[in-house]
């Protein structure tokens, strides 16, 4: 029940008092521990795509520009039309690599269970800049 509105001359209205620190849910917590760890993920896959560009330029230091990738290789069974991501003409060469040496040219597409492996594998060590929240 609410007490009532006072009246007359510099009369406030009723007003509840602020909640002292309430004690979160355990969903609450459990929430907040989430995105603490989503946002240390981004974190360290920010600073190993500084590296591994770094790496990158380092070993094909002509290699200028840009180029598209396909987020599922076309060899690999990627469509022609599927997604694709800017990157650094080094950068898209080193992922390539790393796809190559995974799964080799020529050979079968791989099933889709280990199609996922393996972009699995080849993208938490060379994550998508745009996926991370960067721009290449």
């Amino acid at each position: 029940m609410r007490p009532p509105l006072r009246r007359g001359p510099g009369a406030r209205p009723w007003r509840r008092p602020p909640l002292l620190t309430p004690t979160p849910t355990p969903q609450q917590s459990q929430l907040q521990a989430h995105r603490l760890a989503n946002l240390q993920v981004v974190q360290q896959a920010r600073q190993l795509y500084a590296q591994r560009l770094k790496e990158a330029q380092a070993r094909y230091p002509n290699s200028a520009g840009f180029q598209e990738h396909h987020l599922v290789p076309l060899y690999l069974g990627g469509a022609k039309s599927g997604a694709t991501y800017r990157l650094p003409t080094a950068y898209h060469k080193a992922i390539t690599q790393a796809f190559r040496e995974r799964w080799a040219y020529g050979q079968e597409r791989p099933a889709p269970d280990k199609l996922q492996l393996l972009l699995v594998q080849v993208y938490s060590q060379h994550p998508i800049p745009q996926l991370i929240g960067l721009q290449p």
